[in-house]
């Protein structure tokens, strides 16, 4: 990817977006009808108009990537995936891997904003990081798949600067997610047994207890509404003030994913004051054979995109859940809250002059309704993550197997600059 400021400008790609959401209100018990897309609405038109918006394309600062280098570097370009990136004491900590192919071990990766450089103090022994959550003014991240015994699971916490690996949870072969509700930490693990299991800790993760068995997906947890959610393949299940999960049958796959058949499980939430978003994912199965992994049936963002939701509420008597129409093609990879709200990166793939590239925007609320351009860029390969700090945006490039894995890929082939790091100003 060329990121010189000669780049030239497109004013007619616009299919990536970052969304900042305001409260949508549903009616009746379940609302499930699109929020549509502002634009052609002549309401978000004039609202929209008021809003300045700029092409940053030749302003982007290629930061690196730090996956590329020493002895922990990243030959393959799909573990380089920045799978998560978060903001923490000054730090912008950066997740990758590839568990499929086992990529491990895997630096803890961070970026340092006033030194200008990327840093890891910690290798944590798995074979990818996905996600940081902060619990307690202190960072925690799962150990999705580690290099070590299957007796113990490990979870790994940031305290005083200095990496802490909690070896403690019994049989955990997959960690999926960590969480803290009731005073409690949450974790849903997978064991040896190829069954789910929900555990909890009373003590910080020193010794757990066994709560709820579950399928076997991978977890995401949310809390939302003075509960916690589990969402599962399938009907998710909700801890409220008994602390006993409930299976909520009434939230199906209908319900969770209005408008949306291929969706199957939620990947990404964040919560914003009384908005609950979340991005979902679709079916897509790895076959491990002697000679290479091979996607089966995979998916094709460019063809089914992922959805994207937002729910009111998730009350068993007054569900509300809503699909934000996004523009035809657009795919949406990352959803974040911050101070000013809740955003969404998505992308979307172009061809122009017999090159392939993809699309980028921001997009703001002005309205609950009304999300207006605020920046765009474009670039050789779509990026996965996004985060803000100190009135900076970070980007971080990913890609997909590639056509050699399978028949549909997002991406041609597995992108060389995916794990790549790119800055700009917010306007």
């Amino acid at each position: 990817m060329n990121l010189r400021p000669s780049l030239p400008k497109h004013p007619h790609y616009g299919r990536w977006a970052l969304i900042l959401i305001g409260v949508i209100a549903g009616t009746g018990a379940i609302a499930s009808q699109f929020v549509q897309w502002p634009l052609g609405s002549s309401s978000a038109v004039q609202v929209c108009s008021q809003v300045p918006t700029t092409d940053v394309t030749s302003r982007l600062e290629n930061l690196g990537s730090p996956f590329t280098t020493g002895q922990y570097a990243k030959s393959q370009p799909y573990a380089r995936n920045v799978w998560v990136m978060v903001p923490f004491q000054n730090q912008i900590y950066l997740g990758h891997g590839d568990s499929n192919a086992n990529q491990g071990p895997i630096p803890l990766w961070f970026f340092d904003p006033n030194a200008n450089q990327f840093q890891f103090k910690f290798v944590a022994p798995e074979e990818e990081i996905r996600s940081f959550q902060t619990i307690d003014s202190e960072l925690y991240t799962p150990g999705i798949d580690a290099r070590e015994s299957w007796d113990l699971g490990n979870i790994y916490r940031l305290q005083q600067q200095e990496w802490q690996k909690i070896r403690t949870l019994p049989g955990g072969v997959h960690v999926w997610s960590i969480a803290k509700f009731a005073d409690q930490l949450w974790s849903v693990i997978r064991r040896s047994d190829n069954r789910g299991y929900l555990i909890t800790s009373r003590d910080k993760g020193q010794t757990w207890q066994d709560i709820q068995t579950l399928n076997t997906s991978p977890a995401h947890m949310a809390r939302f509404e003075k509960s916690l959610y589990i969402f599962v393949g399938g009907r998710p299940w909700q801890v409220g003030s008994t602390l006993k999960p409930i299976q909520r049958q009434d939230l199906d796959r209908t319900t969770l994913f209005p408008n949306h058949s291929q969706a199957t499980q939620v990947r990404k939430t964040a919560v914003f004051q009384s908005q609950l978003a979340y991005i979902s994912k679709g079916s897509r199965y790895i076959s491990h054979t002697s000679q290479a992994i091979r996607v089966l049936n995979s998916a094709d963002p460019h063809l089914q995109p992922p959805g994207l939701f937002i729910a009111t509420s998730l009350a068993s008597n007054n569900t509300q859940v809503q699909r934000v129409q996004l523009k035809p093609q657009e795919v949406p990879w990352d959803v974040i809250t911050t101070p000013k709200g809740l955003f969404v990166l998505t992308s979307e793939r172009q061809r122009g002059a017999g090159k392939l590239r993809f699309i980028n925007r921001v997009r703001q609320a002005n309205h609950p309704q009304h999300w207006c351009e605020i920046l765009r860029f474009e670039a050789d390969t779509f990026a996965r993550s996004l985060t803000q700090y100190q009135n900076q945006w970070y980007f971080g490039l990913g890609t997909d197997y590639g056509a050699e894995y399978g028949l549909k890929s997002y991406t041609p082939t597995a992108h060389p600059l995916s794990g790549t790091i790119l800055r700009t100003p917010s306007p």
